[in-house]
């Protein structure tokens, strides 16, 4: 024994550690906030400038990319 202070055990609930629900629900949410963001950002450019629909799902899948990259960024790390 090394004479310090013992470590609390973590929990299990229901086969889980605690605080994975959270970050679901964070990754979860960056991932629409990033497609309804930027979507929303490609439907002004298309209305505004060229009245193209194609801009709204580009917006889409450019929010979508970019919510990927944050998510691995911030929750992919050991």
């Amino acid at each position: 024994m090394t004479g310090g202070t013992p470590q609390p055990k973590r929990e299990r609930r229901g086969g889980q550690l605690p605080g994975t629900e959270s970050a679901g629900w964070a990754i979860f949410s960056y991932l629409l906030a990033g497609m309804i963001f930027y979507g929303g950002a490609g439907w002004a450019i298309g209305h505004w400038v060229v009245h193209s629909p194609l801009f709204f799902p580009l917006g889409m899948i450019v929010g979508l990319a970019l919510s990927i990259v944050l998510v691995i960024l911030r929750f992919g790390r050991a």
